[in-house]
């Protein structure tokens, strides 16, 4: 890892959080994902070895514990260090909505992220029942997946589950990104026609308050000054 020479606070926490993914990995340990397969769905784009390789730097910085499970896989804990970088994260994202969004391009649409974003997003405390939903993308491969929701979590099945679908949704990637991102109102897509809900009317009515949305699709934190807050 190249440093900037430099005693400067600033230099020496971007000479740690600088390097391309080391940002997203962060994301998801500070979110939750502890075994490497959930990291490498959090973000599919990375490669094995690369993500290995920021793995082990961030373990060298004092950001993550490497532990030894049951199976004997490893899991990935961040220290407290890890933790106090999550405002730092948590402002990148709010910033990149507001200042960073652009057209998106194809290669920056992936079911597998989106749908593993989505399970974290649900807002459990509006659901009013519990339910499997079932999620069909015209465009994307895998197209098929399922979302089985209570008022404690959102379990995202990659395989058929085997439970009654209690409502179903079919969308193009694009739209449902879209959705996702604050871009598109839930009500506003299906209006244009652009998806297709199935299911009870109380379940289907409720939907654009528990539907899954990025934190950052609301309104972004009030940031105080940096002349004034020196």
């Amino acid at each position: 890892m190249k440093g900037y020479g430099s005693f400067c606070p600033v230099a020496k926490a971007a000479e740690i959080l600088k390097e391309r993914w080391t940002p997203l990995v962060l994301r998801e340990l500070l979110l939750g994902s502890r075994h490497f397969n959930q990291l490498r769905r959090g973000i599919p784009q990375i490669s094995p070895t690369l993500l290995s390789k920021r793995l082990q730097t961030l373990e060298e910085a004092g950001l993550i514990l490497r532990r030894s499970a049951d199976n004997g896989h490893s899991e990935y804990h961040p220290t407290q260090a890890a933790k106090e970088a999550w405002p730092i994260i948590d402002a990148l994202g709010y910033w990149g909505h507001r200042w960073a969004r652009s057209q998106l391009t194809p290669n920056e649409l992936h079911a597998g992220r989106l749908m593993w974003n989505m399970r974290r997003s649900f807002e459990l405390k509006h659901i009013p029942c519990n339910f499997v939903l079932y999620i069909e993308i015209a465009d994307a491969r895998p197209k098929r997946w399922w979302f089985v929701v209570n008022k404690e979590e959102a379990d995202l099945c990659w395989d058929d589950p085997g439970f009654v679908v209690d409502i179903s949704v079919c969308s193009s990637l694009l739209t449902l990104v879209q959705i996702f991102t604050g871009e598109l109102p839930l009500r506003r897509a299906r209006e244009l026609g652009k998806i297709e809900i199935d299911g009870p009317k109380h379940l289907v009515n409720s939907m654009p308050s528990w539907f899954p949305r990025s934190k950052y699709a609301n309104e972004a934190p009030a940031v105080a000054d940096p002349v004034s807050a020196s």
